[in-house]
Order: structure tokens, then sequence, then C-alpha cells
């Protein structure tokens, strides 16, 4: 048993290849530790573009102290964040290509900014080695508990009936959330405004304050106030429904079957690493997202397990720039 998620929990264009996966984290879980001499002998730094608590930092505390249980070298977190997190990301993408500093890396910094900000100082395909997938992070539309909308289908009412008049909250320009919202307006056909904040937690205050019509969050951001009844979830991001907010529909189950706006992480070092380097740290990380401990710690912060292969990622790293690169235009989205 690999402990691998379950193929609903997977990007969909990873399906395919889930026998290799099977074999990939087989092959890790034979070869627990590097053997002495071998990469890593110092020290490595993993540096994570996002606040402590926020979902890139859990999955990177959680995977690094896992790696350094398995390499006997500490694996130490740096939070680097700002500017939508491509300020942490630019530091991954300069540093040394020998190993010793990777990051954790997410839809919105190398697949939603680059889509809306051209001159960001790296390139998503050719500045980075990527290493493989760690999780994925549905969004939800949500309301609080005293909104009187309780569907998407009224939401879309009422702002066909007041357009440019109701308030959307997102977690900030250029984040999943952000673009969430934007496909939601491009698909839907409806004008509301745009509120970005500078974090998942502000939106969801203001939110809960009333200070805004709805928001876009990540699930792990809403889950806490969606149990506390707080707030209300009108429909989930994904192509399906989440598993952790099963009686909630997606929107395609709401009448848009066009929506898909999952965000996702997964881990990446500069380019130019050796390729023997790319291959060790990559097939210990699958190691680690594939195991049942790593899976529970995800499902109970809010996110999906995922795992993948480095040259699977890098697959799917390509298909999901060039799918936001074309919401972004169809959208006329942009950094507010």
């Amino acid at each position: 048993m690999t402990g691998l998620p379950e193929d609903a929990a997977m990007p969909p264009s990873l399906l395919p290849r889930r026998r290799g996966l099977l074999a990939l984290a087989g092959l890790a879980a034979a070869r627990p530790a590097f053997a002495q001499g071998e990469f890593p002998s110092r020290p490595v730094r993993m540096i994570v573009p996002a606040a402590a608590g926020a979902g890139q930092d859990i999955l990177g505390r959680i995977v690094a102290q896992r790696l350094s249980e398995l390499w006997g070298q500490p694996v130490v977190v740096e939070n680097r964040f700002g500017a939508g997190g491509t300020i942490g990301t630019d530091m991954i993408a300069k540093a040394p290509p020998d190993g010793y500093t990777i990051g954790v890396v997410n839809s919105s910094s190398l697949a939603i900014s680059p889509a809306l900000m051209p001159n960001l100082g790296y390139d998503p395909m050719t500045s980075f080695a990527p290493l493989g997938l760690g999780a994925s992070n549905d969004c939800a539309l949500a309301v609080r508990s005293a909104s009187p909308f309780h569907s998407v289908a009224e939401v879309t009412a009422a702002a066909k009936a007041r357009p440019g008049q109701l308030t959307w909250a997102s977690a900030g320009s250029g984040t999943s959330t952000h673009m969430a919202g934007e496909l939601f307006r491009l698909v839907a056909e409806v004008d509301i405004v745009h509120v970005p904040y500078r974090g998942s937690p502000a939106a969801l205050t203001d939110t809960l304050a009333g200070q805004v019509d709805m928001s876009f969050n990540t699930i792990n951001a809403l889950l806490p106030s969606i149990r506390g009844g707080q707030i209300r979830a009108l429909a989930t991001t994904g192509q399906t429904r989440d598993p952790l907010l099963p009686d909630v529909p997606s929107f395609a189950e709401a009448g848009y079957p066009a929506y898909e706006a999952s965000g996702w992480l997964g881990f990446a070092g500069p380019a130019g690493l050796p390729p023997e380097i790319t291959t060790r740290i990559s097939a210990s990380i699958a190691q680690v997202t594939a195991s049942r401990a790593f899976q529970e710690s995800m499902l109970t912060a809010g996110m999906r397990p995922t795992s993948s292969s480095a040259a699977e990622f890098r697959d799917y790293m390509a298909l999901e720039i060039g799918r936001w690169r074309d919401i972004a235009r169809r959208s006329g989205a942009r950094m507010d």
C-alpha cells in the first residue's frame, strides 16, 4: 500500500499517470535515506513565499520536517512573502542551482501572476526546476450567514439586476482567489466589483463584517467559519465537489460546466539543478507526499494531498500557464 491520494484528489491532467506515481513512490520508499557523502551534506533552505499559517507555509513545514528526518540534515523554512508571493518565488529562481535552496511554489506565482504581470523577473517555465506537486486547494464563493444569497443563481440574478454594485473580496491581486472571481465574472457575464485584500484572513474578516457582499477564498481559510456557522459557502471551484465540503455544489453543478479554478501547490528549485540532485529531491518529496500521515495532515489543514514526479509537474505547469493566460486575456483581468 503506497498511501497515494485517491484519483479524485489529483489534478485531472495527472490521472492517466497514476501507475507511474505508484512506481515512483515504491522506489522512494525502498530508499529512505541517502548514503553518507551524498546530497545533502549540509542544511537545506526551503523558501516559503507566504506568511506563517498560509497554505504554502503549512505544506512547506510538514514536508521540511519529514525531509529532515529522511536526509539527516536540517531543512530550514524561510518565509519570504509579499507581492502576491512573487518576491519569494523570485528568490527561488535566483538561488544557486546546487539543491541547497528549494521552495514551495503555487498556481498564483507560476501560472496566474505571469498572466497578469509580464515583467516579473522570472519565467515560470525556464527559471525553475520543478520537483513535484504537494497539494491542491479549491476556493469557494462564500457569503456571511446573514446574507440574502443562498445560491450562485441568486448571486447571478442580483448582479444582473444591479450591475457594478455588488462587491467581492479576494486574498489579493494575482492570487488564485482573484482569478476564481474573474472566471466567474467571465462565465456568468456579470459585473461585480473586485476588492483585493492583503491575504485570506483580511478578506474573510470584511466578509464576516458585511463590508463586501461576497468572497472568493480558499477552503482551508473558510472552513473554520463555515463549520462555526458564520459563513455560508455557495459553490466550490473544482471540477467536482470538494471532499471537505461534500454538501456544497461545484460551479459546474450550479450551472457553469466550463468553470474550473482549483489552486495547486508544489516544490521547485532554480533552473540548472543537476539531474541527479533533481531526481533525489523529487523522489524524497514523492515519498513524503505518498505517506498516509502527510495525506491526513493536508486534509486536516483543509487541502487535498497530491503527488507527482518532477516531469509530471512540469507538464502540468505548462497546461496551467496556458490556461490562465487565456482566462486573463478573455476576462480582461488586471492587477488592482
